[in-house]
């Protein structure tokens, strides 16, 4: 942004009575108005117009064309505003504090919920639309005055030269990724697909909004055929695992892998493994190395398998024997505790075979747990499984046209940075010499 709009004369000194403000005061005042002004416009506004994607990004681009028209033809102060340091940084000031209400205040829920959550502010938040802060037309407000700033600026270096090719780059870099992210606002597309082993089709995707079907069903454009469904599951095996209390009954939080490292508990507190007795019943004996575990019931044999622990909370240290066929249970100061037990069959991941099928062209692949297949512009990931019908896969099918344009803008705005720090600096000290 264009930094040496703004005067620091007279900043940090009373104007005199009678004075008129100041450059530095007259764009203070006007940079809140600008922040505020959008802020209940669009909170007023969307009384009226239902907030959602739609609205979001129709919000944004009349406003930001309408603001940067303005701070082109009305004289004033205006222009230089928006191109301003002072202006950019209470904008990305306003728009983090938007994140960190996205963030505190739950997305999407029903109305019911925010009532018994948060009480009488339950209602001032559905009011607020800050039960869906990304989707309201105030926040689009923020993204027209931020479009707005990023267009006027890049237009200040026109017409594009060498000098000044890698701060325009940085803007138009910008520019590409908000365009970028409203197609996807508007455009994208998330669904499910579910299908049969065995060479059952889908040729279409069941829409969902937060996770819910809407009914609504898009051609996918391309046949998707399920040929294989795999469910792979761990070999049984002995672990420590950590449960909380829930009421009057105990859930699982977490379980640790048999090595010589220090694990984490909540609260700060932390164990060690510090030997595995395959055989307790038969004596102690010497203890074998603690990875050993990992071999305890996958093809070697133990019969009465236990293991010390060196349990370290509150600043002291214990150690502490847990016996399989003894419950292995041991509590802890901070409310929690550490069982060793046996870990049955247990589901590790689950991975589909699929071929996309579209005329002519076919493409095989494999879907699993963080491994997506992409094909002519769908993403599919695995998401679901039945453990009682062995066949079934469920797929989430994500189209979105907006991302190749993100990145585009991330790449553009990378090269721009490289263009200024590297690429200008020798170009001045060219003409200067």
């Amino acid at each position: 942004m264009n930094s040496s709009s703004t005067s620091t004369a007279t900043v940090g000194r009373p104007a005199a009575p009678g004075a008129a403000p100041s450059p530095a005061a007259r764009e203070v005042s006007l940079i809140a108005a600008l922040v505020a002004g959008v802020i209940l416009a669009g909170s007023m506004l969307q009384i009226v117009v239902a907030p959602g994607p739609v609205a979001l990004v129709a919000s944004g681009g009349l406003a930001g064309a309408a603001i940067f028209a303005l701070g082109q033809v009305v004289p004033g102060r205006l222009r230089q505003t928006l191109t301003g340091f002072r202006f950019v940084s209470v904008l990305l000031f306003a728009l983090a504090l938007c994140a960190v209400l996205g963030t505190l205040v739950l997305q999407g829920k029903p109305p019911d919920l925010y009532r018994t959550r948060y009480g009488a502010v339950g209602d001032l938040i559905m009011l607020l639309r800050l039960d869906d802060v990304f989707h309201s037309i105030w926040f689009g407000g923020l993204i027209a005055l931020f479009s707005a700033s990023v267009l006027s600026s890049a237009v200040l270096r026109w017409p594009v030269g060498l000098r000044n090719a890698g701060f325009f780059t940085c803007h138009l870099g910008l520019l590409t990724s908000l365009a970028g992210a409203a197609a996807s606002t508007t455009l994208s597309v998330k669904g499910r697909v579910d299908l049969h082993a065995g060479g059952e089709h889908a040729s279409a995707v069941r829409v969902t909004r937060g996770g819910v079907p809407t009914g609504e069903f898009l051609p996918l454009g391309f046949d998707l055929r399920l040929d294989r469904f795999d469910v792979v599951r761990y070999n049984a095996e002995y672990r420590v695992a950590y449960y909380e209390p829930v009421g009057e009954t105990w859930r699982l939080k977490a379980s640790f892998d048999p090595d010589a490292e220090k694990h984490r508990l909540p609260g700060g507190d932390s164990f060690r493994f510090k030997a595995f007795y395959p055989d307790y019943a038969a004596g102690a004996g010497a203890p074998a190395d603690p990875r050993s575990l990992q071999q305890a019931g996958a093809g070697k044999e133990v019969k009465d398998p236990a293991v010390l622990l060196q349990i370290a909370e509150g600043g002291r240290s214990r150690e502490v024997l847990l016996v399989a066929r003894e419950g292995g249970g041991v509590r802890l100061a901070g409310g929690g505790a550490l069982a060793f037990q046996r870990r049955e069959d247990e589901v590790k991941t689950f991975r589909s075979e699929v071929t996309a099928l579209a005329g002519p062209k076919q493409q095989k692949a494999t879907i699993a747990v963080n491994d997506p297949f992409e094909f002519q512009g769908w993403t599919f990931y695995q998401v679901n499984y039945d453990p009682r019908d062995p066949t079934y896969s469920g797929l989430e099918a994500v189209k979105d046209p907006g991302v190749p344009w993100v990145f585009l803008g991330f790449g553009l705005i990378s090269l721009g940075v490289c263009y200024l720090f590297y690429v200008e600096p020798r170009l001045r000290r060219r003409k200067e010499a």
